[in-house]
């Protein structure tokens, strides 16, 4: 039996490091017996490309900081979602990754740079694929993470990356995970934000899609919709 414990465990550990080598992202679901456990994998994980340098504007503001912003369409109700932050990148899209013209046109040239990444999860009052480009309120912060020491470690050797995860509250409206349209609003608490980073939304259902902008958003999306 302990054998066989062990060998559950090692294949858990390796379909976990198979699908998050690169971000440690995997729900708060954990599988195993006692202390060999391991977090279960997202079934879908999406990743984001972007570089943000010195000239690039702020989208708003977060607490207090300048802050930028992505955004990403749900399709249909979800019971968790987790979202994680690399800076630098540290590698470049693969097909089907989404990403932005600053990190094609950036990164090449500075793939070093990097900012220690502070990010927030918020819901939007946008519900409609049609509709998004119309914006709507925020409704409220879901999660917030600075540090995490589930995430690689930054160049200069500190847990400076971030991951959080929310579970949905059916009970509550505002903080359930209903399709439509939630906001990442990403800053930093040590310096400025100046560098390439890899952002990653891990779900259990396709279809999930990130832009820099609502427009871009529901162009992505309603493309997505016309081609299916």
């Amino acid at each position: 039996m302990k054998k066989t414990n062990t060998l559950l465990f090692i294949a858990l550990m390796a379909l976990t490091f198979a699908s998050c080598a690169s971000t440690g992202l995997a729900s708060s679901h954990k599988k195993g017996f006692g202390p060999l456990s391991v977090r279960i994998p997202y079934a879908n994980v999406e990743n984001y490309y972007g570089y943000i340098s010195t000239e690039t504007q702020p989208d708003g503001n977060f607490d207090g900081k300048d802050a930028h912003y992505l955004y990403f369409w749900v399709p249909a109700v979800i019971d968790e979602v987790g979202i994680s932050m690399c800076s630098p990148a540290n590698s470049e899209p693969a097909e089907g990754d989404f990403s932005s013209d600053a990190f094609t046109s950036l990164y090449t040239e500075n793939d070093e740079a990097f900012f220690d990444t502070f990010i927030a999860l918020e819901k939007m009052a946008i519900f409609d694929e049609n509709k998004i480009a119309s914006g709507g309120e925020v409704l409220g912060v879901l999660a917030t993470n600075d540090d995490s020491s589930e995430m690689r470690k930054n160049p200069a050797g500190n847990s400076y990356n971030s991951l959080l995860r929310h579970v949905s509250e059916v009970s509550d409206p505002l903080r359930a995970l209903t399709r439509g349209v939630y906001r990442i609003a990403f800053t930093s608490y040590r310096g400025e934000v100046n560098g390439s980073f890899v952002a990653n939304v891990g779900t259990n259902i396709p279809g999930v899609v990130i832009a820099s902008s609502l427009e871009e958003l529901e162009k992505a999306v309603t493309a997505d919709s016309d081609a299916s």
